[in-house]
């Protein structure tokens, strides 16, 4: 009996530890690139959720996805569709209805940290900005320093949920390197300023 008992611990405790996530991104007319693209790892989830009045599709693309998956004609906003991920490699995805402006790449990797899917799905543009620069992530920013070359703090701000404005309009031409901040994960942009 006693052996069956640590055998069953055993197991809820390894699945604790490798606990998998569900990712969310917003799907409409318009969504593609990087903005429709994440890193995740296998077993992770991705949602979709319609943010317009159309009809769309989520569809893998036949050679260029590892796996094949397809949510079907689905509409209304707030409607969604949501496939698991299992097998490593690409997947290059589209709308159906919209192909020429809905697409994305799902990459699935194995053995990554919660940080690394951080860093990985971390995106900024434009680079070089001139005066907005958009931070988008699949965690929530909670904050952001930009410094200098020298190393001084010349502007800081509050995050905004999944996607950030950051006004850069009056800074110096040059370099700057921008820290990004959500809870305990953090990481540093280089960019540059024209």
């Amino acid at each position: 009996m006693m052996k069956k008992i640590t055998l069953i611990i055993a197991f809820f405790s390894i699945t604790s530890i490798f606990s998998q996530t569900t990712f969310d991104l917003n799907w409409a007319i318009g969504t593609s690139g990087t903005a429709a693209s994440v890193t995740i790892e296998t077993g992770d989830t991705v949602r979709w959720t319609l943010t317009d009045g159309f009809s769309h599709t989520v569809t893998s693309i036949a050679g260029s996805s590892v796996e094949t998956f397809d949510s079907g004609t689905f509409s209304g906003i707030g409607s969604q569709y949501s496939f698991t991920f299992s097998v490593e490699g690409a997947n290059d995805y589209k709308c159906n209805f919209h192909p020429g402006s809905m697409f994305g790449k799902i990459t699935v990797e194995s053995g990554l940290s919660v940080e690394d899917k951080f860093v990985k799905n971390l995106n900024f543009y434009p680079n070089p900005v001139k005066n907005d620069l958009t931070i988008s992530s699949l965690y929530k920013v909670d904050s952001y320093q930009i410094y200098n070359v020298l190393g001084s703090l010349v502007a800081e701000g509050k995050g905004n949920g999944n996607i950030t404005l950051v006004d850069m309009s009056r800074m110096n031409s040059g370099l700057y390197f921008v820290k990004v901040t959500s809870k305990n994960m953090q990481t540093t942009l280089k960019i540059a300023k024209k």
